[in-house]
């Protein structure tokens, strides 16, 4: 009795999880958060610390959960409000957020490290204070360093020192070229870099691109380059259109909270980005990756995994460069050169056709499409259907229960190989993974794979 109910615990616990994470999604992630957010500052009581000047700090006021925090600093010949855009947005979905100015505008980044740490003895003593609001509400087990600039090379140069940080977040980081290596960046935290693809001040090829490379392959990190954009782009959450508050929020929430049904997310490929590159990995058995080859000229491409962002642009944005056209199978366009989505959001079973300048392979993640437990639904006349199965598959016995049916007239690949039930002739072979496949049928009717 026991193991039985032990079980049915755990089951209901993973439905709870899976109920929850299906309710997050970058849509979901909104500005601001559920939470209303407070200040506190030195004139509050709060600590005034000697390697840094002035600080705010914003806080969620109807939450009774112990909070997790964040400590932000700005860059070169900045004040404190540069940065204030972030407190708001985070401290209304829960992060506890202390923005900070500096002694000296003009500090380097190692003065910018000791500013961050000195600030996190501030905000620790909130959690003891009396008459503080914060009083016992902080986990101060979880804090994270953030910082745009200078103040982003502080961060990563604060973590070297103290253990205790649980996570970086980067903002088109700056640090001597000629004094970086990856013993001076010698720490296991998880690092989120962003910048901005035309930043002229700390231009990425300089700047956070070797710092990223530098980084450990051990921990977690990832790079957000964002298209069109400069070094002003990351001072607040709005950057690359808000694409950039969402990226950071669901790194602070999986890396500082561990609230993995963000992690997902991560692995979306913003709209707005110029590069994005990762190491990271969500442990989710039912979360899959597909390669899929879009080659030159036109083709037929489908998915058997479910995207995590259905909208046609997120799902091909990894590759909008090399794009000329895509449609789906009723004529709906999808043009980047207009930014026009015609698709909307891509259609489990169908598949699309696209013309593309060249030769590219386009990851989607998601949950995996079981072939035999789900089947497609066609339509009298032409259809585009996509392929289910992972493996290269023989084409007679993937469609023998259909043919059996007498609705199909032809089945085609992008190249014109057909499936002719009439004359018994399959010149198809192997259904291809990530290739889909024009069908026309007599009557409605279902495929199951």
């Amino acid at each position: 009795m026991k193991n039985l109910f032990t079980s049915l615990l755990l089951l209901i616990i993973h439905v709870q999880v899976n109920a929850q994470c299906e309710t997050i999604t970058s849509e979901s992630i909104t500005n601001p958060g559920i939470y209303e957010v407070a200040t506190l500052s030195e004139f509050d009581g709060v600590r005034n610390g000697t390697d840094y000047y002035g600080s705010t700090i914003y806080y969620p006021v109807n939450t009774d959960t112990f909070l997790a925090s964040i400590v932000i600093v700005p860059g070169f010949s900045t004040f404190e409000f540069s940065i204030s855009g972030w407190g708001p947005f985070l401290a209304s979905h829960g992060i506890v957020t202390m923005t900070i100015g500096t002694n000296n505008i003009f500090e380097q980044p190692e003065s910018r490290a000791s500013a961050l740490l000195d600030a996190v003895i501030s905000l620790k003593e909130e959690n003891t204070r009396n008459g503080s609001p914060l009083n016992s509400k902080l986990n101060i087990a979880n804090i994270a360093l953030g910082g745009w600039s200078m103040g982003g090379g502080g961060a990563q140069i604060a973590a070297t020192i103290d253990s205790s940080i649980k996570t970086i977040v980067a903002l088109c980081t700056w640090l001597d070229p000629n004094s970086i290596s990856s013993e001076y960046l010698n720490h296991q935290k998880p690092i989120l870099f962003i910048s901005g693809e035309f930043d002229l001040i700390a231009p990425p090829g300089v700047h956070t691109n070797p710092q990223y490379e530098m980084s450990s392959e051990e921990a977690p990190k990832l790079l957000f380059e964002i298209n069109g954009a400069g070094h002003t782009v990351a001072t607040s959450p709005t950057g690359g259109n808000g694409e950039l508050g969402i990226v950071v929020l669901s790194w602070l929430k999986k890396y500082l909270l561990n609230e993995n049904c963000y992690c997902p997310i991560l692995l979306e490929i913003p709209v707005t980005a110029s590069m994005y590159t990762t190491n990271i990995n969500c442990e989710n058995s039912n979360l899959d990756t597909q390669k899929i080859e879009c080659i030159e000229g036109w083709s037929i491409i489908s998915t058997y995994v479910n995207p995590i962002n259905t909208n046609f642009s997120n799902f091909i944005s990894s590759i909008i460069s090399s794009i000329v056209i895509a449609k789906d199978n009723v004529g709906n366009a999808y043009l980047p050169e207009f930014d026009f989505n015609g698709i909307g959001d891509i259609e489990q079973g169908q598949a699309y056709l696209i013309k593309m300048i060249n030769t590219v392979n386009l990851t989607v993640v998601g949950e995996q499409i079981i072939a035999n437990e789900n089947t497609i639904s066609l339509n009298q006349g032409w259809n585009l259907i996509a392929n289910f199965n992972t493996e290269p598959t023989n084409s007679d016995a993937c469609f023998t229960a259909l043919v059996e049916t007498e609705n199909v007239i032809i089945i085609k690949d992008y190249i014109g190989n057909a499936l002719l039930p009439e004359w018994d002739f399959n010149g198809l072979g192997d259904l291809q993974p990530g290739r889909g496949y024009q069908i026309k049928v007599s009557a409605n009717c279902e495929l199951q794979y």
